[in-house]
């Protein structure tokens, strides 16, 4: 079983998660804040690896923390060279830290070990080109793809709109008691089911005709 933690950030309104095998110990980072060391003993935790759900600079400010340590993560969408500059720029910018080299190897469909629990790679664009979601048997981690309020935003460098209308209604056809743990949280509620927010989301994509 995989136990979940959820890490709320002001700072853009981020949602970062560390998810640990129940048996094993083995964690598994996910889109780390910048003062994510302050907030917890990294040292404590026998991580994995870092997945980046999209490498927007306010998903990889705490990369720079895990610089020697482990593998830090992304899909090859990402890869581009501006991007990447614009990324490793703007995080070394806000962090002072130079930022660690990302390996752009998440496929789709890929499955991510963790214990004896495995998160399968789903390739979600539209956010940005190689946005993913994070999927294992009643939760999906989504990243800038859905949020319980809504959508993440398609008028930026690499967005989509029908790119995402299409991740949207890929991520529809999950269980609806599926959890969705969104990358930032806009209003009060952090998680919600799918089947609680699928109505918003039919409407979103229903608009995009």
């Amino acid at each position: 079983m995989l136990n979940i933690r959820q890490i709320a950030s002001s700072s853009f309104a981020l949602l970062s998660y560390v998810l640990t095998d129940a048996e094993t110990g083995q964690s598994m980072v996910i889109d780390p804040p910048a003062d994510m060391g302050a907030r917890m003993d990294l040292d404590s935790l026998d991580i994995k690896r870092v997945v980046n759900t999209h490498i927007h600079p306010d998903h990889t400010m705490g990369n720079h923390l895990f610089a020697d340590r482990t593998p830090v993560l992304a899909h090859p969408g990402d890869s581009g060279f501006f991007q990447r500059l614009a990324s490793s720029s703007l995080a070394a910018i806000f962090t002072a830290r130079i930022p660690p080299k990302i390996s752009f190897t998440l496929s789709e469909g890929a499955e991510l070990s963790l214990g004896r629990s495995s998160i399968r790679v789903m390739h979600t664009p539209g956010h940005s080109p190689g946005s993913i979601c994070l999927f294992w048997p009643g939760n999906l981690i989504t990243g800038d793809t859905i949020f319980v309020q809504g959508i993440g935003r398609t008028d930026i460098p690499g967005g989509s709109m029908a790119d995402i209308r299409k991740s949207i209604v890929r991520i529809l056809t999950l269980p609806e008691d599926t959890r969705i743990w969104p990358g930032h949280y806009y209003g009060d509620r952090y998680t919600a089911t799918l089947g609680e927010i699928a109505p918003s989301l039919r409407c979103i994509v229903d608009s995009m005709q």
